[in-house]
């Protein structure tokens, strides 16, 4: 198992709660099963009797994220925190009547080459799920493993398409975020809209993540009769300044710009953006940015280099940044106060991802609990693929969370363009959401 990993075992009483706003947004949001829906096959499972055991009393959620090894644990150790908070939190309101939530982090520093290690001894330890673990080379290192054990890998924080399209082969795991492919759409979508036949220069990270979102916004842009002029890609882990490659994109002159750097590459691709614009001041391109690099805390490194960029709403989740939001939406209201309750008033914006994460986990939780086998590994995942739910942070203008067996894979299939004004410090929406939900009426 990793050096460094990380507990929350909260029992009820705990630590005191901030007001019933969040246990009416956030615990006791819709949830609804379909009757008769998808079952999960436990007879290929390496232990069918395991699968469909009762579990009693505690239940054990492990999670491998990067805590520690430089900037992805900058940009992505909050929602760990954010995870925990809300299970402590879940504990001490007894969301889950009968048992208790333990939940364990692992640290896989963002290396795939160190998540088995992780999972594994979270495995040994006896977990019953895992839920929220990051990146996509990171569950593909441990798909296999998790789905011949028969343990629920949940709600993943990755948006690789492969969680929806792979899911008759691997039932065992979902996603969270919006797959790439939807994400791409959207932007597509957004572009013709707001700046008709442009051109487009592509700049991306080479690892799973980049080429699985480059490929998706290859086929949306040809689809949409878009023409990409100039590529240019930045090796996996690299921190030097991406110079050479945005020169190039600039020396194109694209009308648009679509990056997908990752975590310390986000804020580099800003400021080289920047210092190409200031000398080249006839060219004034629209630049969009996935929506993994939309996190605060990137977003505050890159400064007033981040001002106009568009991206979209993570997991279709409210701005908690926006003054207006913070005080006219009350669970968005009582989620702050009961993060700062516990100490963590400083990461509000963004914790909220591990929040959401364990507010679709209880929810699962609860509706397996009420299956008529009663909880177990078979009936979590059972839960998870025929889960209706409304988180307390979604958007108002939002769809629901659907997932409907192996007809709706993903929960989240709606894209809310946004531009990021650096002089306030968060989001202006763009026009109206793109829905490509499966579910939606």
């Amino acid at each position: 198992m990793s050096s460094r990993s990380t507990r929350v075992t909260a029992l009820v009483g705990v630590c005191a709660i901030a007001g019933s706003a969040v246990a009416a947004g956030a615990a006791h949001a819709t949830t609804s099963s379909p009757s008769g829906g998808w079952t999960v096959d436990t007879s290929n499972c390496s232990d069918p009797d395991r699968a469909n055991a009762p579990i009693e009393g505690t239940v054990r959620i492990g999670s491998a994220m990067p805590l520690s090894g430089g900037p992805a644990a900058a940009a992505f150790a909050p929602a760990a925190q954010g995870f925990q908070s809300f299970v402590a939190y879940a504990n001490a309101q007894g969301l889950l009547p009968g048992y208790t939530i333990d939940l364990t982090i692992g640290d896989d520093q963002y290396n795939p080459s160190l998540t088995p290690g992780v999972v594994q001894g979270i495995i040994d330890d006896g977990v019953d799920l895992f839920s929220g673990d990051i990146g996509t080379d990171e569950n593909l290192a441990v798909r296999d493993t998790l789905n011949e054990a028969c343990i629920p890998q949940l709600n993943l924080l990755t948006g690789d398409p492969a969680w929806g399209s792979e899911a008759e082969e691997y039932p065992w795991t979902t996603g969270l975020l919006m797959p790439y492919d939807t994400e791409s759409r959207g932007y597509v979508a957004s572009i013709q809209d707001n700046f008709p036949g442009a051109k487009i220069g592509l700049f991306y990270v080479d690892n799973g993540f980049g080429n699985v979102y480059a490929d998706a916004f290859r086929d949306a842009a040809d689809a949409a009769g878009l023409e990409i002029i100039e590529e240019q890609t930045i090796a996996d882990g690299e921190d030097a300044p991406p110079t050479a490659q945005v020169a190039a994109i600039a020396d194109a002159a694209p009308d648009v710009i679509m990056a997908t750097p990752l975590g310390g590459q986000c804020p580099t691709f800003m400021t080289e953006i920047a210092n190409q614009l200031a000398v080249r001041t006839d060219w004034h391109p629209a630049v969009y940015i996935t929506n993994t690099c939309a996190s605060p805390l990137i977003l505050a490194v890159a400064g007033d280099h981040a001002n106009g960029l568009y991206t979209s709403a993570s997991m279709g989740l409210a701005d908690i940044a926006n003054p207006d939001v913070q005080t006219g939406n009350a669970a968005v209201a009582a989620y702050i106060a009961e993060m700062t309750n516990q100490g963590f008033g400083d990461i509000i914006t963004t914790a909220a991802a591990g929040w959401n994460v364990g507010e679709v986990t209880l929810a699962v939780l609860q509706q397996a609990a009420e299956s008529e086998g009663g909880l177990t590994q078979a009936s979590i995942i059972e839960a998870a693929r025929n889960l209706t739910f409304r988180p307390s942070l979604l958007r108002d203008n939002l769809h629901e969370y659907v997932m409907n067996g192996l007809d709706d894979t993903f929960y989240s299939e709606d894209v809310q363009v946004v531009q990021y004004d650096s002089s306030v410090g968060h989001f202006n929406d763009i026009g109206d959401p793109y829905s490509f939900e499966t579910s939606a009426g």
